[in-house]
């Protein structure tokens, strides 16, 4: 079992779940914009859009530069819970076992089934979005903006799988059964500055979101926002950061998830 066969798996998977899962499928077409009207209404109760260009030192429109962050800040969780809470799917519907035993390295098979799920909903959330950039971007500059977000979507994804397979490798070695995926994700976002500029947290905060690819995702997203012709060098330097860290995690991913593995079966975790 190839590659090739576990990506054609990924996308059966998907469009049978969402076919005989209509509900799921719309779901996943309303949330972004339910949460980009969270975003949005909150920022409203704190200052209006003058007193964020003034805050952010740019010309920059509000919307656009949320729908970035929003963007980005959707695809990284979907990495993290498609590729490492699909340890504790597999646990609790007793498919783990199969899973482990599979002829391709568990790291592998989980990165690669997913990543076909991953562009599709990544793709939808942007077609979502272009609608309302283009109306207020025009369609030259929404469409620069828009293709920078699909490169941030697109390239951010490679060091996320293989950081979210780190933290699969974790949840295979231990027992616990809750979610911890639950409460570790708002922090990694946090660090990530979805919610709060990175370079305005705490030093201690900012050690953690150098460490950290989504960082460099949100961030090269709102590139798009932030200036009407996005600098090339800045550019360059955001993915070159993202093609580091994807050398780096998933390397790192492929042995610390089979360590995960034995850890796992010596003592009876799954």
């Amino acid at each position: 079992m190839g590659v090739k066969t576990l990506l054609k798996s990924g996308i059966v998977l998907d469009l049978y779940f969402f076919k005989n899962n209509r509900s799921a499928f719309v779901s996943m077409l309303i949330w972004p914009y339910l949460t980009l009207g969270l975003i949005l209404g909150m920022g409203a109760m704190f200052g209006s859009a003058q007193a964020f260009r003034q805050n952010v030192g740019l010309p920059v429109n509000p919307l656009t530069y949320f729908v970035a962050s929003t963007l980005a800040m959707m695809v990284s969780l979907d990495v993290m819970w498609g590729v490492g809470g699909s340890v504790l799917h597999h646990r609790w519907i007793g498919t783990l076992p199969y899973v482990l035993l599979s002829p391709n390295r568990t790291s592998v098979t989980l990165v690669f089934t997913y990543v076909p799920r991953y562009l599709m909903t990544a793709a939808i959330q942007l077609a979502e979005f272009a609608p309302l950039v283009l109306a207020v971007e025009g369609l030259s500059v929404g469409t620069l903006k828009l293709g920078v977000m699909a490169l941030a979507a697109t390239v951010g994804m490679l060091p996320l799988l293989g950081f979210a397979a780190l933290f699969a490798s974790f949840l295979l070695s231990i027992k616990e059964e809750s979610n911890v995926l639950s409460f570790l994700n708002p922090l990694i976002l946090l660090f990530s500055g979805a919610f709060y500029p990175a370079y305005l947290l705490p030093r201690w905060a900012q050690l953690i979101s150098a460490i950290l690819p989504s960082t460099y995702t949100i961030e090269l997203a709102r590139v798009a926002a932030l200036i009407g012709s996005p600098e090339l060098r800045r550019v360059t330097l955001l993915i070159g950061a993202l093609v580091a860290m994807t050398a780096l995690y998933n390397s790192a991913s492929g042995l610390v998830i089979e360590a995960g593995e034995r850890r796992a079966m010596r003592e009876g975790a799954i």
